[in-house]
């Protein structure tokens, strides 16, 4: 009986690849701050949230998925050691990218290859699909002690996107910071890119019909969008904490054609296995409710 299931189920992703045209579909995830230790009940809580995320990424067979920056908070040793304990629990291929808790100057980006063992920024490719992994704190930064490593990492990424270009694969971009919030133009904040690089990075996006862009940073739950709709920036809190009314949740993406402005659908699914936790820590007025095990 094994054997005829497993046979039916590859008869039917082989008809699913027939009728996409020869395009094999596959569907991963954004995971956004995991950021242990920023949570308002305990770097322990932000853990058990980790391994629920773990559980749930696991029940949905994806192919990969993406963390988009803020593993952890403070980089405490304990904060990094739990997520070193955690992170196995996840079956598919967890591509890992910093945040700015994670980097914050020449030592700590180093230190980031070491304690998780990637690089701060790289690329693959998944069935027609180029994923471009950036890290936005080097990106956007005008640290003297970054500078070489900013302009590196600017050469490489227009690198990428010619390959990805030539190569004729769709392009899907992630990273931390959020290129924007609201408008295009808007004046600089903590959130988003500096108008001084935010104008170099939307030329690329456009150029290179780049339809979809994975962020973190904000603590909210989100899809952005510029002027002309051209292109989606999806913001996910996490985990740690969130400062809107979505809770802690994970983006699904289901990607069923090689034309990613219509083949690429996401719903956002909140995190399984929490229940609310209603105002008993004694917090502020405006601080959002929070989830624990």
């Amino acid at each position: 009986m094994k054997g005829l299931a497993s046979f039916v189920f590859g008869v039917i992703a082989c008809l699913q690849t027939v009728l996409a045209g020869g395009f094999k579909p596959f569907r991963f995830c954004q995971l956004g701050d995991i950021q242990i230790g920023f949570g308002l009940d305990g770097w322990q809580n932000d853990t058990y949230r980790m391994h629920l995320a773990a559980q749930q990424v696991n029940a949905q067979e994806f192919d990969f998925c993406i963390a988009v920056g803020d593993l952890t908070n403070d980089r405490f040793s304990y904060e990094i050691q739990a997520f070193q304990d955690t992170f196995p629990e996840f079956e598919p291929k967890i591509h890992l990218l910093p945040g700015n808790h994670d980097i914050s100057n020449v030592a700590t980006l180093k230190q980031f290859s070491v304690d998780y063992n990637v690089s701060d920024h790289g690329a693959f490719s998944q069935n027609g699909y180029r994923f471009i992994m950036l890290d936005s704190i080097t990106l956007i930064s005008n640290l003297t002690e970054f500078e070489g490593y900013t302009r590196a990492e600017w050469q490489w990424f227009e690198t990428e996107l010619q390959s990805a270009a030539v190569q004729g694969e769709e392009i899907i971009v992630a990273h931390h910071h959020l290129p924007f919030e609201f408008t295009e133009d808007e004046p600089d904040s903590y959130w988003t890119f500096p108008n001084r690089v935010r104008g170099k990075y939307l030329k690329l996006i456009n150029k290179y019909n780049v339809h979809h862009i994975l962020v973190g940073h904000r603590h909210e739950t989100k899809n952005i969008y510029p002027t002309d709709n051209s292109f989606t920036i999806y913001v996910v809190a996490g985990t740690a904490r969130f400062f809107d009314t979505n809770g802690f949740g994970i983006n699904y993406f289901d990607v069923a054609s090689s034309d990613s402005a219509t083949g690429v659908s996401q719903e956002y699914v909140h995190l399984q296995g929490v229940t609310h936790m209603k105002r008993s820590l004694g917090l502020p007025n405006g601080c959002p409710d929070i989830f624990a095990h």
